[in-house]
């Protein structure tokens, strides 16, 4: 099967990434916050290694939309260098940390 986008062949990040694109750009700040805070957690150990491969390896052009926020682009690319299980894990991470920042939100 042939994707249009990379992230096309991942159901979850493809609805998350739905969802996000709904959001206005103050909570898309927030919650591209909350998402590197995931990130910093969870990979620690290899996460200034990681940046800098992602830094050696930026697109020539910065059009997807969520390209136009700096840590947002930075989560959705660190996505890509993760192994099938581990991009589910912190895939589900950011969702859950979505749904609490929607929860919040409403409150």
């Amino acid at each position: 099967m042939q994707y249009s986008r990379w992230y096309d062949q991942y159901p979850e990040l493809k609805s998350l990434l739905s969802l996000l694109q709904k959001v206005n750009k103050e909570n898309i700040d927030l919650i591209a916050q909350d998402f590197l805070q995931i990130i910093v957690e969870k990979y620690s150990s290899v996460f200034d290694e990681k940046i800098e491969y992602l830094k050696q390896n930026a697109p020539p052009k910065y059009s997807r939309w969520y390209d136009e926020n700096y840590n947002l682009h930075t989560c959705i690319e660190f996505v890509k260098t993760l192994d099938e299980e581990e991009r589910k894990i912190v895939i589900n991470s950011f969702i859950m940390a979505l749904m609490s920042f929607i929860t919040n939100v409403d409150q």
